[in-house]
């Protein structure tokens, strides 16, 4: 009798346990196609779908931001970059890439990094490396590269290359990772009715 007791206690911890647990995160990749231009100015738009929220809000972009013969950073010609992830806009600036002036910031939000920014000379173009640190949202993601309005193709132009999103995300399910709402009641119902046996038993 003893044992018998044992063994549904067992069982009823276990279903209740189930229910509170959350589900595992796993890898999240995606690598969107490069778009390497030149562009004259504008914006590009990846649309990421993705199976979780990020678990604890951390996902990672990473991306090389292109610049072909002289976009300019802060000068008479300022080429201003904007970087928008799901409507928020995290990063506003402009680099030197083969044209004149200095490189500037409007806003960087604090899970901004710039890696690297390099000029390879007058008219000779340049590339610059982020690293944005985000949250990646359950379902469609909007990631919106702006350049804006640029001299025309003639004088600069830019694209994107190697463009990352990375994350854990929680499982699949639209519940944030738990499981879903009828399973969980389910399970529930499991654990109470283990309890209700072991309950008959000790009478």
């Amino acid at each position: 009798m003893k044992t018998k007791r044992i063994s549904h206690t067992l069982l009823a911890t276990a279903m209740l346990l189930a229910v509170a647990a959350p589900a595992q995160a796993v890898p999240f990749t995606a690598n969107p196609a490069d778009t390497l231009g030149p562009l004259n100015g504008g914006s590009v738009t990846h649309l990421i779908a993705s199976p979780g929220a990020s678990a604890n809000g951390a996902a990672t972009l990473t991306f090389d931001l292109l610049g072909y013969l002289s976009v300019d950073g802060s000068s008479c010609c300022t080429d201003t970059f904007s970087l928008t992830v799901n409507g928020t806009t995290l990063f506003s600036g402009g680099f030197v890439m083969g044209g004149i002036g200095s490189n500037f910031i409007n806003f960087i939000d604090p899970g901004v990094t710039i890696v690297s920014s390099v000029s390879n000379g007058f008219f000779a173009g340049g590339l610059t490396t982020f690293s944005v640190a985000h949250t990646l949202l359950s379902g469609t993601n909007t990631y919106d590269f702006n350049y804006g309005s640029m001299q025309g193709l003639g004088d600069e132009g830019w694209g994107l290359r190697s463009v990352a999103i990375t994350a854990d995300v929680n499982d699949v399910n639209v519940n944030g990772g738990q499981i879903p709402e009828p399973a969980s009641l389910a399970l529930l119902g499991i654990g109470l009715a283990g309890l209700g046996a072991m309950r008959r038993s000790k009478a």
